[in-house]
């Protein structure tokens, strides 16, 4: 039985080998969350907000790319918080200005939260070399790679957004 002080036995792996490109492709993958995680956390701490603050933020901002804006209550199931929750990090946004709220045109009674036009330029100024970066990177790609690129971080980012719902924010 394992002790305060000794690890609990591991279980053995049950997935299969990887081919060593596949090894290199999940380490690569490793560094580049935490190069981006760096970032963030440059950004958050550079504008005063907290992990979460972030989060939220960068939900809002993907809400309205995709011409769908974000009300409370959907913000806090994307953040896996409490509406209250939520309000609270909605109103510290609000405050220093990188979000306001408006009602739905369509329903009245909906409020929505959307990017401000100062977090724009604020979140333009910090990523807008990211965003270069990120075009000279691509730019050593031809179409069919770049579409095996994306189908391959869709197929990521679906399967950690399930893990992440398996697991559950922690506490």
């Amino acid at each position: 039985m394992p002790t305060p002080t000794d690890p609990a036995p591991t279980a053995p792996s049950t997935r299969p080998p990887r081919s060593p490109q596949a090894d290199e492709i999940v380490t690569h993958m490793q560094r580049l969350t935490t190069e981006s995680q760096k970032v963030a956390q440059a950004f958050a701490t550079r504008h005063g907000l907290g992990h979460i603050d972030l989060e939220a933020l960068l939900h809002v901002m993907q809400a309205e790319r995709d011409g769908d804006p974000v009300t409370a209550g959907g913000l806090g199931e994307l953040l896996g918080v409490t509406s209250g929750a939520a309000t609270g990090v909605i109103d510290r946004l609000e405050k220093v200005g990188h979000v306001q709220r408006s009602r739905d045109d369509a329903d009245r009674r909906r409020v929505l939260v959307r990017y401000s036009d100062r977090a724009r330029e604020v979140a333009g100024a910090f990523f807008g070399p990211l965003g270069s970066m990120s075009d000279r990177v691509m730019a050593d790609f031809d179409e069919a790679e770049l579409e095996t690129v994306r189908r391959f971080l869709e197929g990521m980012s679906g399967a950690m957004a399930e893990r992440a719902r398996e697991v559950g924010r922690p506490d």
